[in-house]
């Protein structure tokens, strides 16, 4: 969900069998939405998405995957832990260079602990806590497959963060796919030659698993 006007653009170029469709939202004040970006905002975006798809398929089942970049990856958990349609089968969660939380994030981004910085995670107005999210969605029952992309020469997430979630994931009883693209900063993993291979192989998963 982070720069998705690039990155739904990418995927058309590389279509892939068995879909129908690709729905993205651009944050508020992004593109041409309106508002400003906040938690509750995305969330409410999230819910209301994923309830437009429902209602226009009240008869059918839909299989859904979710696809989320950076702090995306953070929304698109979300809305597998909060998706309440039932004729809605969350398949399957991308995240690409995905991070934990935003509070470890914080404490990325200013390690020293003499820094005020490293002790305002309270006051934080977003938490985006994949590690919640992958709990509430591993008691939901049937568990949506999940494939973690990360940036080998990331620059702004911790290279741990990822590993992290494959662990969690893992422990929650979740298949992961993972995958690292090679020298890639935290905004070139598309641009790999076999990101669309990995996605296309993916979602063809996921599918089987209706």
């Amino acid at each position: 969900m982070h720069n998705w006007s690039i990155r739904i653009s990418a995927l058309w170029r590389h279509p892939i069998e068995g879909t129908e469709n690709s729905i993205s939202r651009a944050y508020g004040s992004y593109w041409t939405s309106t508002g400003r970006p906040s938690q509750a905002g995305l969330e409410k975006d999230a819910i209301a998405i994923l309830e437009w798809i429902s209602k226009r398929h009240l008869n059918r089942e839909v299989n859904v995957i979710l696809y989320g970049h950076s702090i995306g990856a953070g929304v698109a958990c979300f809305a597998a832990a909060n998706n309440q349609n039932s004729n809605l089968k969350i398949r399957g969660v991308l995240l690409e260079t995905p991070f934990t939380s935003v509070s470890d994030m914080l404490r990325t981004l200013y390690p020293q602990k003499w820094l005020p910085y490293h002790y305002m995670s309270p006051f934080l107005r977003s938490s985006w806590n994949i590690r919640d999210y992958l709990s509430q969605i591993s008691n939901k029952g049937e568990k949506p497959r999940i494939m973690i992309v990360q940036a080998e020469n990331d620059e702004v997430v911790d290279k741990r963060m990822a590993p992290e979630i494959q662990n969690m994931a893992n422990q929650k009883g979740f298949t992961v796919d993972y995958f690292t693209v090679p020298g890639a900063l935290h905004f070139e993993c598309m641009g790999y030659r076999g990101f669309p291979g990995w996605v296309s192989t993916f979602v063809a998963r996921c599918i089987s698993m209706s």
